[in-house]
């Protein structure tokens, strides 16, 4: 049947998130001039009688309104329960090898925050998908923000070993070495082996730092009490720690390393 646009509402469990603009005016035009040539799924909405809430074909339904169109034709399936609008979407998108990673991991943390699966186990089961799979998925939104805002210029760019990859790497490198990598990806099209390749050389170069070492000499009296320390590192740091009882002593120290270092003599 034939639904308004204007009463044909998005799923809110729909598996995709992020729609290419570039994606919408290509479908856009076709329609235009071939027509809406696949039905939308869509269920009659139980909280506003004669609407109906789109289960799958969302790009569609941006294209037709982009394209003038009032109207969109719907296959309509009644009873569909909040997992099933879920379900629905995602595996008509598989079948279409039409989801991202970066969709998914969205659409999964919605559905644990929300309660309506309690753990990672239940996506599993939901969507055939191994509990590896959904954890390294779901890692893609521990990543700083700017690098996420990269990859929905494009998602389809930044598959789950990509993806996870940069997780890794940023952990290394940090969020603006991240951002610039998955521009990278976005531009050059790198592959996950060669982004895995980046991500062990950082590793690599981060284990080779050598670990700075400090040495400690004690400062004795000549009757052989402790004065004091002088610490050292070999990035050049040095300190002194020493207690100088005698004033005349101390200050005769402390003109010495004034005179060390160039500094004015301290007015009497």
């Amino acid at each position: 049947m034939k639904v308004p646009l204007a009463q044909l509402h998005d799923n809110p469990f729909n598996a995709r998130r992020i729609y290419d603009p570039v994606v919408v005016q290509e479908r856009a035009a076709s329609i235009a001039t071939h027509g809406q040539k696949t039905p939308g799924l869509a269920t009659p909405d139980p909280a506003r009688p004669g609407h109906y809430i789109l289960v799958d074909g969302h790009y569609r339904k941006r294209a037709l309104a982009s394209a003038g169109k009032l109207e969109m034709e719907c296959f309509i399936e009644s009873n569909l329960s909040d997992l099933d609008f879920y379900r629905l979407s995602f595996l008509l998108n598989e079948q279409r090898s039409d989801q991202s990673a970066l969709d998914n991991a969205i659409a999964w943390r919605q559905l644990l925050d929300e309660g309506k699966v309690q753990k990672e186990e239940d996506i599993c089961e939901l969507t055939g998908m191994s509990a590896g799979t959904v954890n390294k998925t779901l890692a893609l939104l521990r990543l700083p923000e700017t690098v996420l805002g990269v990859m929905r210029e494009r998602p389809s760019a930044i598959g789950i070993a990509t993806g996870y990859e940069l997780t890794l790497y940023c952990k290394i490198v940090g969020e603006d070495r991240t951002r610039d990598l998955a521009t990278r990806i976005m531009a050059e099209g790198l592959s996950s082996r060669e982004v895995e390749a980046i991500r062990k050389h950082a590793q690599e170069g981060k284990a080779r730092k050598i670990k700075e070492i400090s040495r400690q000499y004690k400062i004795r009296s000549d009757a052989g009490q402790l004065l004091g320390t002088i610490k050292e590192w070999d990035s050049g740091r040095v300190v002194l720690d020493v207690q100088v009882g005698d004033r005349g002593a101390r200050e005769a120290l402390v003109e010495t390393l004034k005179a060390r270092f160039g500094l004015e003599k301290t007015a009497s």
